[in-house]
């Protein structure tokens, strides 16, 4: 068999619960003996934590709320209509799934070591449970044990975030300890002793930035540790792996037609180990195919999401240099322009100008971004998708999909020393450096901390910010970890949620509108723009249609009097309340020693 793939459903060991609160009584099916009496019945319980993760239905699509990508199915969430009513996710039957095998994993009849072992991964899974918890509501009850339905811990008030933080982190420390395995694991599709510290130094730079950019706001009320202290773990937890683990940034990949080093983590049918540290696998032979291509290449399925302009100008030209849209002569770049000689993580992200895909012959041809019924902007997102039709109108996807990289591990590192003021030259050589490297960047700032605050990144996106070297972190971080389910959790501890509503879902620069154009520049017509809803001539096939929220902005200061594509979508919103879910109604009514969350 090609992959180990997790046994998701257990049925022999019905320990199993689908509780929806805290309520709800812990049922033993089956004899304990026969799950912890022996290796293989620790290692059964523990496969089906794993569930906690995104699967190969959903690990591909976690940034669709993210600022920089156009979507056109807005939440109610998105929307501001989200309400105490509606709120759901209350739920914790996973929690008590793993707080009984903790205690429950005595047996004897297992050597100390090996229950250990299995104990470090359960804690990680608590960890990961309840950072998702502290991320989604804030401070939450916290419990170790399952608990009976009568104990009155399960109507208990909420723990502050400090006690959270606290459980969190020794819980990852007990993972990194007791985990045996240090080497990575078969497809990387299981947790070793390094997946904890990586987790870790996201918790503690998560923390950290919270309270330092929340500070003086209600979310950070009864918060006594300290932001640098957090900081501190974070680097710390990061290091160790850095120092220690068996990773390194993937780099043998030669770049050519929208493929190399960086893409190859996201399209390869096993995962890139070296690099990738946890991974969901796809396997053809057990029928476990995911659905990248369907959801980002399909007209009816996905959300469309494609880049939005002003994230597309912050990838740096191959040189180092900052990018700029326009010419020497103050015209705008088209797309062949926008797309050429820039930092290759964009061509690796989006199909750019030199895109290729095998077409239903079995050939390399190039191939432009779907204009008609897929992209909202231009910017069609390639970074999960095999490159080939075939895979396009279904459930098709053998690709393994990246859940923790090494690469993270590295901009973990690097913020939390530039957010101390402790960063040093070779701290950022080591760290931004090397992923600049890889992206094809030759010059600029790759050996010594930048100097100079590039006014676009200030301006657009962090105007409150003032060292280049944290505006610098801050792009290569969007950049490098583009679509992986981190950006909405960057927005929310930097206190930077009003870009989901204040970046412009703008897209590539149109010449003109009522005449084909050819945007990749191999000859052949690819998008005829219009306003004539009723247009039926010779370019049809190719016709874009502009009504409703599809449009285009008019360019004021374009010379030859140019447009940029617009997905003008007016219904998403930004509250500060919003920084926080809600706690279900429903769920005070039954524990009135809750609090429910400012601005709710």
């Amino acid at each position: 068999m090609k992959k180990i793939f997790y046994i998701l459903t257990i049925t022999v060991l019905g320990v199993f619960i689908q509780s929806c609160d805290l309520t709800e009584n812990q049922e033993a099916t089956a004899d304990r003996n026969m799950i912890f009496g022996s290796e293989t019945g620790l290692k059964t319980y523990v496969y089906s934590f794993y569930n906690m993760l995104p699967d190969y239905n959903s690990a591909f699509d976690q940034d669709a709320m993210a600022d920089y990508g156009a979507n056109n199915s807005i939440s109610t969430y998105g929307a501001g209509a989200y309400t105490t009513q509606t709120s759901t996710g209350w739920s914790w039957g996973n929690l008590r799934n793993v707080n009984y095998f903790i205690k429950y994993n005595t047996n004897s009849a297992v050597s100390e070591t090996v229950r250990n072992n299995y104990t470090g991964i359960a804690k990680f899974f608590r960890a990961y449970f309840y950072f998702d918890k502290l991320v989604t509501y804030g401070e939450v009850p916290w419990i170790d044990e399952p608990l009976e339905p009568d104990d009155k811990r399960l109507y208990g008030a909420r723990d502050t975030r400090d006690v959270i933080i606290r459980h969190i982190l020794q819980d990852l420390d007990d993972a990194y300890q007791n985990i045996t395995v240090s080497s990575i694991t078969p497809n990387s599709n299981t947790v070793n002793k390094w997946t904890p510290l990586l987790f870790k130094s996201r918790v503690a730079l998560f923390e950290a930035s919270w309270r330092k950019y929340h500070a003086g706001t209600g979310y950070v009320d009864n918060c006594n540790i300290t932001s640098d202290s957090l900081y501190q773990v974070a680097a710390d937890a990061a290091k160790t792996v850095m120092d220690g683990g068996p990773y390194k940034i993937h780099t043998s990949t030669a770049y050519a037609n929208g493929r190399g080093a960086y893409r190859d983590l996201f399209i390869s049918d096993n995962a890139v180990t070296e690099e990738v540290m946890l991974a969901v696998s796809c396997d053809a032979s057990l029928n476990i195919l995911g659905q990248q291509n369907w959801w980002y290449n399909s007209s009816s399925f996905g959300e469309h999401l494609s880049m939005a302009r002003p994230f597309m100008k912050t990838y740096l030209n191959r040189d180092g240099t900052v990018y700029n849209e326009k010419k020497m002569d103050g015209t705008y770049k088209n797309f062949v322009e926008e797309t050429s000689n820039r930092d290759l993580r964009l061509n690796q992200t989006i199909i750019g100008a030199d895109y290729t895909c095998k077409n239903s012959s079995g050939n390399y041809v190039l191939t432009t971004p779907n204009y008609t019924g897929l992209t909202l902007t231009g910017y069609q997102f390639t970074k999960y998708v095999m490159d080939d039709a075939a895979y396009d109108n279904g459930a098709n996807n053998i690709n393994d999909i990246p859940i923790f990289r090494y690469a993270e591990v590295l901009l973990n590192y690097a913020e939390a020393k530039a957010e101390m003021g402790a960063l040093t030259d070779d701290d950022w050589k080591n760290t931004i450096g090397v992923l600049r490297r890889r992206a094809g960047i030759t010059g600029g700032d790759l050996d010594q901390k930048p100097m100079m605050v590039d006014p676009y990144i200030q301006k657009t996106y962090y105007p409150n910010i003032s060292d280049p070297v944290i505006l610098e972190i801050r792009r290569d971080r969007a950049i490098e970890l583009c679509l992986e389910g981190l950006r909405m959790l960057d927005l929310k501890r930097w206190a930077c949620g009003n870009l989901w509503k204040d970046i412009e879902w703008t897209g590539t620069y149109i010449p003109a509108l009522d005449t084909p154009l050819d945007m990749n520049g191999d000859g052949i017509y690819d998008v005829y723009f219009t306003t004539n809803i009723k247009y039926s001539g010779a370019y049809k096939g190719i016709t874009v249609q502009l009504k409703g929220a599809q449009t285009v902005k008019k360019l004021s200061d374009d010379p030859n009097g140019g447009y940029v594509y617009f997905y003008n979508e007016t219904s998403h919103t930004w509250n500060d309340n919003m920084y926080l879910y809600p706690i279900p109604a429903q769920v005070i009514t039954m524990n009135p020693n809750l609090t429910q969350n400012p601005g709710w």
